[in-house]
């Protein structure tokens, strides 16, 4: 099953234009940036990438992150960023905030390093405890038990150890705190269409500047090719924002989309290869 952790109804609006629905992905893993045309069906995602090894581990079925958990997110999050572009801030409720938190919380956490990371660092934290006090499991156990509290876990939970990551990564994103953090943010909705170029959407899209918990803190994410949705701790921060030409303020963006992607990054064409080739000129300088 594809997982997409670039959402196929957040790249669409960099394909709106193109006669045939797809959007230009460039590759800045492959000597030379090659770049080719994708519809958002089949870029941004890998097979099975939020799948459990088995089809149930205890009780949980083997895609249920992504059926039951992300799909919500996704079209919770495709409904309000269409609200976004018509109405603007104004037309969301108090829900739509809280929905649109947690959409930003997940395009973080759903990264596939991210997300092989949560899995091998579980894993191996899980085994960690089962083996730490041996003696302990060597009271309880029957003559016939397994040696040991890892392997008894192996033979009555088949995959829950390599599987653990998976089984908590509903609540690393529903993160009441974090998510009341974001929600306390001041949020903007910035308007790039007189500016010279369209904004960049990378594969790591949602842009954080800073800790949650610094007041310099913003997030972005552009939601079009001429808008970006932008959170704020400080008035200080907005103020700077808001004195900065539109064309300065979609070029830091750009930057920073490129500087944070991983292998795509994504354009309605190819006119930004120049800007995307010497953005990573300079960065591999450093």
């Amino acid at each position: 099953m594809r997982h997409h952790y670039v959402p196929e109804f957040l790249q669409k609006p960099w394909a709106e234009n193109s006669p045939n629905g797809k959007l230009m992905v460039f590759r800045i893993d492959i000597q030379g940036i090659p770049s080719k045309p994708h519809t958002p069906k089949y870029t941004g995602f890998d097979h099975d990438l939020y799948a459990l090894t088995q089809e149930k581990v205890a009780g949980m079925e083997k895609q249920a992150v992504e059926k039951h958990f992300l799909s919500i997110i996704d079209n919770n999050a495709a409904r309000i960023r269409n609200k976004l572009e018509k109405d603007g801030l104004k037309s969301l409720t108090i829900e739509d905030r809280m929905d649109w938190a947690r959409f930003l919380m997940s395009l973080r956490l759903r990264q596939p390093d991210i997300v092989e990371m949560l899995k091998r660092e579980s894993a191996q934290h899980l085994k960690a405890t089962l083996n730490d006090q041996p003696e302990e499991y060597e009271e309880l156990a029957a003559p016939e038990d397994a040696p040991t509290l890892e392997e008894w876990t192996k033979e009555q939970y088949p995959g829950l150890i390599e599987n653990f990551g998976l089984s908590f990564f509903h609540k690393l994103v529903d993160n009441p705190e974090i998510c009341t953090k974001i929600l306390k943010m001041k949020w903007w909705l910035w308007d790039f269409s007189k500016a010279p170029y369209d904004l960049l959407l990378s594969d790591h899209p949602c842009i954080f500047v800073h800790g949650i918990d610094d007041p310099n803190c913003v997030i972005a994410l552009p939601i079009h090719p001429r808008k970006a949705f932008m959170a704020t701790r400080s008035d200080e921060v907005a103020k700077v924002m808001r004195n900065q030409r539109p064309r300065d303020l979609a070029v830091r963006l750009n930057e920073s989309s490129v500087n944070q992607t991983r292998v795509r990054i994504y354009a309605p064409n190819e006119s930004p290869r120049r800007f995307i080739e010497n953005r990573l000129a300079q960065k591999n300088a450093i």
